[in-house]
């Protein structure tokens, strides 16, 4: 009895997921020349596609902005997020993606295709109508939990009472600080009597009430326009000149003669001096504000150096001494070569005086006279370091001096390659 050859083994590759800033979406463009199959076998190709390169959570994402592209607001999307029911699934999320790029809510030919399978049943129906199925219930599914969300809020604000803010009160207080200004200005207004101008002296209102410069600054405002009104007002212009804005300026002082229209700018122009001079005599008044002192160790904190080197057999020194110090000595184990900082301005007696000796910003040394830090070349380190250890600064000099390699200017950078051999104060 013959047998039937054995069915060869086929190994099917998992589905590998494609890096995020790989993806592109399935193109949907000139669809309605396919038939009813390939458009079956591109959908479920595309709703492949989608299930195994994107997480839940962003095929969700996917139906939130398709709800934002056909109607529904902000609110509703908020609500639909809130809902815990489950009602967004994972092919809501990548029906609504494939129909925001271009796929038919429904075509014909697959459905015509769907009915000439065998073994099939229903029909294929318009997916629109599912989806908004789903949101509309997601919707109202989150709907208790946002309206919940949204009291604890409020309980919350209700319990804290309302703060004005500095700017707020800063308006309030100058406000009330022009009482007596106003006072003056309506009765100039019903008076209107000229002469009363030169005993009005708002500088001395303003300093009864105790106005400083930030007040100063605001009541300014207050009254600036009009003074820029009345300077407009009181200029001669001819009438070819007069636009539609003069002529209103004109209509709306008509009541006044000229006499009292130079005795109104000079009121204006009385309340903005003043507020000035407040403001002037404030900033002369005002102590400097204090510089913060900082300690060595703070200046040092961010500096990079290399704390030991096995190879040489040397270590660095505290990095705090480099402060107020007048020469520092390093060494760079990659380059092999020695550097030497003088201090540009010095303190002999190492008292340590304040802007003396080197100083550290970041990760560059700060304070070096230029022409005079260098740097050398060793040529043998392993016999010229263990002398320069623990050692004098004139020995150090020296030392240095001996090194006949080119020498070049140190730019400042410490980096992790750095010993930081020896800070002298002397």
């Amino acid at each position: 009895m013959a047998r039937r050859p054995a069915k060869a083994k086929v190994k099917v590759k998992a589905p590998t997921r494609v890096r995020k800033s790989a993806l592109k979406d399935p193109s949907w463009a000139g669809y309605e020349t396919w038939t009813g199959l390939e458009f079956h076998k591109f959908k479920q190709a595309a709703s492949d596609y989608y299930y195994q390169n994107y997480k839940a959570s962003d095929l969700n994402e996917f139906t939130f902005q398709w709800m934002l592209n056909n109607g529904y607001t902000k609110d509703d999307v908020r609500c639909a997020k809130a809902d815990k029911t489950y009602n967004l699934s994972q092919p809501v999320g990548y029906v609504c993606r494939m129909l925001d790029c271009g796929m038919p809510d429904y075509y014909k030919p697959h459905d015509e295709h769907w009915q000439s399978c065998p073994g099939t049943s229903g029909e294929i129906k318009p997916v629109i109508p599912w989806i908004k199925e789903k949101i509309d219930a997601a919707i109202e599914g989150g709907k208790p939990h946002v309206a919940e969300a949204k009291a604890k809020v409020d309980a919350e604000k209700a319990k804290k009472p309302y703060k004005p803010t500095i700017q707020e009160l800063m308006f309030e207080a100058s406000c009330n600080m022009t009482e007596e200004i106003e006072e003056f200005i309506d009765s100039f207004i019903t008076e209107t009597d000229p002469n009363s101008v030169k005993t009005f002296d708002p500088l001395k209102l303003l300093r009864k009430v105790e106005c400083k410069m930030g007040h100063a600054r605001q009541i300014r405002k207050f009254y600036e326009g009009s003074l820029d009104e009345m300077i407009e007002l009181n200029t001669k212009v001819g009438k070819r000149d007069m636009d539609d804005m003069r002529e209103q300026l004109e209509e709306g002082y008509a009541i006044y003669d000229t006499k009292q229209k130079k005795a109104l700018l000079e009121v204006y122009r009385k309340i903005v001096d003043a507020c000035d001079i407040v403001i002037a005599e404030s900033k002369a008044s005002r102590k400097p504000r204090k510089s913060k002192v900082r300690t060595a160790n703070d200046i040092v904190k961010k500096l990079k150096f290399k704390a030991s080197d096995a190879d040489y057999g040397i270590a660095s020194v505290v990095p705090t001494d480099i402060i107020g110090a007048n020469i520092l000595v390093v060494f760079n184990t990659r380059n092999r070569k020695l550097g030497m900082y003088y201090a540009s301005n010095i303190d002999p007696k190492g008292f340590g005086r304040e802007g003396t000796g080197l100083s550290v910003k970041g990760t560059t040394i700060i304070g070096y006279d230029e022409k005079k830090s260098l740097q050398r070349t060793i040529r043998k380190p392993s016999e010229f370091l263990p002398q320069i250890k623990k050692t004098t600064r004139a020995k150090t000099e020296k030392l240095f001096d001996t090194l006949k390699t080119t020498e070049t200017k140190l730019n400042g950078r410490i980096n992790s390659e750095t010993i930081l051999i020896a800070a002298f104060n002397k």
